[in-house]
């Protein structure tokens, strides 16, 4: 779970910065109130894919299966940086008008399906890693032999 809040975390203020137009009220909201709205948020994207991912937990064949071929969750995360990449490109940014202060500003900001599918998947494929099942089982045999926790 740590590892997919400080992923989620960085990628957030990765998107704030490139947000980011300059001022001094954009910087104390950039240093001060982004951090933690990139907290809320990252927690909150953790427990949505938990729920999401918890038939790989509780299914003990899907839970083996997603164990054996662990590179998928690698696979999935990656998958979903190069789509949050991708939102960032010239060619897929879209334009947004607000109005501000009884004037019509437009802004650039990146592709909203892109980034928001690139942002769930970095998080399922963080979330729902394991390291390999041959690993893991070395590991749970290193851990079960006595004689290694027997001091000489």
């Amino acid at each position: 779970m740590g590892l997919t809040v400080g992923t989620t975390f960085v990628l957030y203020r990765l998107f704030a910065m490139f947000d980011y137009q300059g001022g001094i009220a954009k910087f104390i909201g950039l240093t001060l109130f982004q951090p933690i709205s990139a907290v809320l948020v990252s927690i909150s994207t953790v427990i949505i894919c938990g729920l999401i991912g918890l038939p790989i937990r509780l299914n003990n064949r899907l839970n083996t299966w997603w164990r054996t071929h662990f590179y998928v969750s690698t696979l999935i995360g990656f998958l979903g940086l190069v789509t949050c990449a991708i939102s960032l490109m010239p060619e897929f940014v879209q334009e947004v008008t607000y109005r501000m202060d009884g004037m019509d500003m437009t802004q650039t900001v990146p592709n909203q399906a892109l980034s928001i599918s690139g942002w769930f998947l970095v998080a399922i494929g963080t979330l729902h890693v394991y390291p390999p099942k041959l690993l893991q089982d070395k590991l749970e045999r290193l851990l079960a032999n006595k004689s290694f926790w027997i001091s000489k």
